[in-house]
């Protein structure tokens, strides 16, 4: 009987698409089967199909959550009183979660290895926790057709030197604090000083600090206009997933600190990654 493997993506857009993509990596030249059961929540309230084409890829499927899967396959933790880890210790063999994940990436764990050794393995994961330098990392995930033709639509008024600007603020404490307005301004100026021709797309959940990019450099920023920040509904996660992928197209990306969005887009991309923080 082959190996298989399930995975929970959890987290935002960013987390889940790192997630899903080591699953890709994990599989791939091996007998693993995959499935991921992707479950909304109030941090990404909407269904994969929402966003992207299915993925096209040997071995793997991905399925929304059934109203079953909350109890058998979700995260044990305080709001299901655990109990999902009960069923999964009956079913799996293997079983890696949430930070421990994390905590084993730092340690230089061989996740390939440990599913490779386990009949059955469980694993819920938010990070990029394994790479096999085979595959164009996020490859696999093509948005909608009408979502990549507002993508398209955006770039079109690129310059020739376009520098992303990924501004995290209403939910993420240190990306507010490590890296303040003040420095992303004093690095696009300095950018403005080696390359006089920049255009600077902007993207953030705030609308205020998209005001005060173009108050301070005028009609070099773009940014995409009636954008809804928020992350519990279809909308909003779509006009995340634009922006995302707008970023991706740039000639490098400025980034928030502690978000995984920014550095996301620059490996789409395949460009460079600057994080601006107070150091």
């Amino acid at each position: 009987m082959q190996p298989t493997i399930t995975l929970i993506p959890y987290g935002g857009l960013a987390n889940r698409m790192k997630a899903i993509e080591s699953v890709l990596h994990l599989i791939d030249n091996t007998s693993l089967q995959a499935t991921a059961i992707w479950f909304k929540d109030n941090g990404l309230n909407c269904r994969f199909d929402d966003l992207f084409c299915s993925i096209k890829t040997d071995r793997f499927k991905l399925r929304e959550a059934a109203a079953s899967d909350y109890l058998l396959y979700d995260r044990p933790r305080k709001k299901n009183a655990y109990l999902p880890a009960v069923f999964q210790q009956m079913q799996f063999d293997g079983r890696l979660r949430d930070d421990e994940v994390t905590q084993l990436l730092y340690k230089q764990f061989d996740f390939r290895q440990w599913a490779l050794s386990h009949r059955k393995s469980y694993i819920s994961a938010c990070v990029l926790f394994y790479e096999n330098h085979r595959r164009k990392l996020f490859d696999a995930f093509v948005p909608l057709p009408a979502l990549q033709a507002r993508i398209d639509l955006i770039c079109e008024s690129f310059t020739s030197h376009t520098v992303g600007i990924h501004i995290r603020r209403t939910d993420n404490i240190d990306a507010i604090n490590g890296s303040p307005t003040e420095l992303f301004v004093q690095r696009m100026r300095e950018e403005l000083q080696l390359y006089p021709e920049t255009k600077f797309y902007v993207a953030s959940d705030s609308r205020l600090e998209k005001n005060r990019m173009i108050t301070a450099f005028g009609d070099r920023i773009i940014v995409l206009s009636d954008v809804d920040a928020s992350r519990n509904s279809v909308r909003g996660m779509q006009d995340a997933l634009v922006e995302l992928y707008v970023l991706s197209r740039t000639n490098k990306i400025f980034g928030s600190h502690q978000s995984s969005y920014s550095e996301t887009a620059a490996q789409i991309g395949n460009i460079p990654y600057e994080r601006i923080f107070r150091k």
